[in-house]
Parts: structure tokens; C-alpha cells; sequence
């Protein structure tokens, strides 16, 4: 799998997490919610960390 594949998934994660965090949020669910909320920023931070296909690996 390639890195900018890798990038695409997390996004969508980062996307699925913040929904989630909304919907517990209409629940009064608070601990879930920022559960999920602290998740999709935890992605969000790896993602952009994260080097792209076309930048030359480090030896």
C-alpha cells in the first residue's frame, strides 16, 4: 500500500471520528465524545507527519 493510499484512509477516519464525536455530542454522551474527538486529532497529527510518495526516504 502506498503512502498517499495510507493518506487517503486516515482522512476519511479523521472525517468518520469527528461525525461520531458530533452524534455523542446530540446524545449528551461528553466522554465519548471527546474521546472520539481526541482520536481524530491524534490522527490528524500523524497524518501530517506523514511523508508523501514522491518525497525521498531518509537513509
Amino acid at each position: 500500500m502506498k503512502k498517499d493510499e495510507i493518506r487517503k484512509i486516515l482522512s476519511d477516519d479523521i472525517e468518520h471520528f469527528r461525525l461520531k464525536a458530533k452524534y455523542y455530542e446530540s446524545l449528551h454522551l461528553f466522554e465519548a465524545e471527546k474521546y472520539a474527538e481526541n482520536l481524530a486529532s491524534n490522527i490528524e497529527l500523524a497524518l501530517t507527519t506523514m511523508p508523501s510518495d514522491d518525497d525521498q526516504e531518509i537513509s
